[in-house]
C-alpha cells in the first residue's frame, strides 16, 4: 500500500517526521503564569522498521491512525508493570488512543509505512518533551522488565 504523505516532514527527535498543521490561537492559563495554546496537532510519520523512542510529554496526546496498516504504540507508567501494547489498525478497528500527561510511549509501524495524528492539549511545547535517556535508571529499570523494548530506547 502506498502511504500518501504529507510534504516538509521534518525529523523528529524521537525518531520518524513530523510536521505542526494546527496551533491554537485559544489559551489555557496553567500555574505559575504559564499560558500555553488549547491544542496542538501534528502529522506523524514511521518507514517500516522505524521506531519512535520511549518520551514523555507534559500534557494528554491523542494518536489518531490516518494511512498504513497500523501501529502498535507502547506506554508506561515507569513502574515495575512491563508496558502495555495498543495496536492501532483497522484490523483491530482501533483508530485512535489517548496517552495521559507523563506517561512514556513508544511506536512502530505494524507493516510498511504509517501515517498518523497526533493532538496534544494543552499545547505541546518541546521544552515539555522528554526523551528516555538510554544511561538513565528509567531506562534499566524498563529493560529489566522488558528487554525487548531495548529498541525503543537507543
Amino acid at each position: 500500500m502506498d502511504i500518501l504523505k504529507p510534504i516538509d516532514l521534518i525529523e523528529h527527535p524521537e525518531g520518524g517526521r513530523f510536521r505542526e498543521v494546527y496551533r491554537s490561537g485559544n489559551t489555557v492559563f496553567l500555574g505559575e503564569g504559564n499560558i500555553k495554546s488549547a491544542v496542538t496537532h501534528i502529522y506523524f510519520s514511521l518507514t517500516s522498521g522505524e521506531v519512535s523512542r520511549f518520551h514523555k510529554v507534559a500534557s494528554d496526546e491523542i494518536w489518531n491512525l490516518y494511512q498504513g496498516v497500523g501501529l502498535n504504540l507502547y506506554t508506561w507508567d515507569g513502574s515495575e508493570t512491563a508496558p502495555r501494547c495498543t495496536e492501532l489498525s483497522a484490523s483491530n478497528n482501533c483508530f485512535c488512543h489517548v496517552i495521559p500527561a507523563g506517561i512514556w510511549q513508544a511506536a512502530e509501524a505494524i507493516a510498511g509505512d504509517v501515517l498518523v495524528g497526533c493532538s496534544v492539549a494543552p499545547g505541546f511545547e518541546f521544552s515539555d518533551f522528554q526523551l528516555i535517556d538510554p544511561n538513565s535508571k528509567e531506562a534499566e529499570l524498563l529493560i529489566s522488565i522488558a528487554p525487548g523494548m531495548v529498541r525503543y530506547i537507543s
